[in-house]
């Protein structure tokens, strides 16, 4: 089973894009605010090793974790996965 969140701040250009891709294709991913959460921060950097966003942690098992940055490869990931 794969657990996605979306790592994003709101006022982000590039995580409006993968928004407004995931309302596109009529998805919602559960999603942490790191401009206003600062766990959320944390998890990020300490997880994915920057504290840029969009990033999607995509977590797999209960071993295997990926950090996805990138708007667009994250839009690619999403269209590979749930088009």
């Amino acid at each position: 089973m794969v657990e996605l969140t979306l790592y994003q701040d709101p006022t982000c250009p590039f995580c409006r894009r993968v928004l407004a891709f995931l309302d596109q294709i009529e998805r919602t991913v559960p999603m942490r605010d790191t401009l206003r959460d600062l766990e959320a921060y944390r998890e990020l950097v300490g997880g994915g090793g920057r504290g840029t966003v969009p990033c999607l942690r995509i977590k797999e098992g209960e071993t295997r974790e990926t950090w996805l940055y990138e708007s667009l490869d994250i839009i690619k990931y999403l269209q590979n996965h749930f088009r």
